[in-house]
């Protein structure tokens, strides 16, 4: 329970961000109460986990668990948020009790898009530690000779494809594009993962699902091509949400201004999945990668103490974390993030190696994705970390 209903700061959402800021904020040495509200079963772990440790039996949710908070001085609460009284700078939480506050960082974690029924038998979406281990017991452990069918091919779908099919699955991978990730990786490596998984599974790029319902002891997934597969695992990894409602409006998250200050609610900050970040074009972008929460919210602890009197301006947010895929035994790092309409560059070296850019259309370099360019990847980190 809280020790009392008034701190200083109260963070909603204990992952990437939440953590994140509320490390900062004593490492800045904000000396004011802070307090983290959980509404998971278990203690704050790393979701980067779930499908690279979690799922094939790696780890255990408590083995992925974040540093615990309580030394310090954090008080972290069991409980889930149901709105925000801004007038009185309260949120109310669903067991009725009503924190209020001097600064609220929203720090909530996406959650999948909710395009099937859960409950149907053999069909599971894959976003947390609970999902990890009901797919694991669902094949017994043990995926080998399995049927399974993951639906998208994004960054959680791709890894999750190459481990069943690594551990001996008969694997269908679909995906409504017919080249995946061609957004976020640029086209030339988005086309090298997509032969790849050509090589090791059985793709259908380009299809939509027009029927899903149970066979039996397996699931029969028809596409718009007309073609049916019949599965005993199906896994839904076709995008992410914010899990925003109850605090907002917008279904795009929460806006935020460059500090990561909301638009529209007086006194609260958002980091992380959350976050609805404009555009110079005007269009709102969430970036849903864990360094990159991990680094918003730290950047929104900044703001907040300065808002509060007690820091520097910490100037505007600009994306400069990476992140990492394993698929197939193949290596993609990327950094930053593409700009809106951005100008893309592909080299490529005679080992196979490739490394696209983003610049926007001032020339400004945004983000970079490599394959096989390690190296290169950090160097590139480094200079958008320096503001180059």
């Amino acid at each position: 329970m809280m020790s009392r209903l008034e701190p200083d700061v109260l963070i909603v959402g204990a992952g990437a961000a939440g953590h994140s800021a509320a490390v900062m904020l004593r490492d800045l040495g904000f000396a004011g109460s802070v307090h983290v509200v959980h509404g998971e079963p278990h203690p704050p772990y790393n979701r980067t986990l779930v499908d690279k440790g979690i799922l094939p039996g790696l780890l255990t949710a408590g083995q992925a668990a974040l540093k615990d908070l309580s030394p310090l001085g954090v008080e972290l609460e069991q409980g889930r948020a149901a709105a925000v009284d801004a007038d009185r700078c309260a949120v109310r939480l669903q067991d009725g009790r009503t924190p209020t506050y001097r600064a609220l960082l929203l720090a909530m974690r996406s959650t999948p898009r909710p395009l099937l029924d859960r409950e149907r038998t053999g069909v599971f979406q894959l976003q947390s530690a609970d999902d990890a281990m009901r797919i694991r017991d669902h094949v017994g452990g043990d995926p080998t000779g399995r049927t399974v069918t993951v639906l998208g091919a994004g960054l959680v779908g791709s890894e999750v494809a190459s481990y069943f099919a690594t551990a001996g699955a008969d694997l269908h991978l679909v995906a409504r594009s017919d080249v995946p990730l061609a957004r976020v990786l640029g086209r030339p490596i988005a086309t090298r993962l997509s032969d790849l998984h050509a090589e090791h599974v059985t793709a259908h790029f380009g299809r939509a699902v027009i029927v899903l319902q149970p066979s039996g002891s397996r699931t029969r997934v028809r596409l718009d091509d007309g073609s049916e597969l019949r599965s005993e695992l199906v896994i839904v990894a076709q995008g992410t949400v914010p899990d925003t409602s109850w605090a907002s409006s917008d279904a795009e998250g929460i806006r935020v201004d460059d500090r990561l200050r909301s638009i529209t609610i007086p006194r609260a900050y958002a980091a992380g999945a959350a976050s609805a970040h404009t555009m110079p074009d005007g269009t709102l972008r969430r970036i849903d990668h864990w360094d990159d929460a991990v680094a918003q919210g730290a950047h929104a602890a900044r703001t907040i103490m300065h808002d509060l009197g007690e820091g520097e301006d910490p100037g505007p947010y600009r994306p400069a974390s990476g992140f990492s895929l394993q698929v197939h035994g193949l290596s993609i790092m990327g950094v930053g993030a593409a700009a809106p309409d951005p100008v893309i560059d592909t080299a490529s070296s005679p080992d196979g190696s490739l490394i696209t850019t983003f610049r926007d259309r001032q020339g400004n370099l945004t983000g970079a994705v490599g394959l096989s360019t390690a190296p290169e990847i950090l160097a590139i980190k480094t200079q958008l970390a320096g503001g180059r």
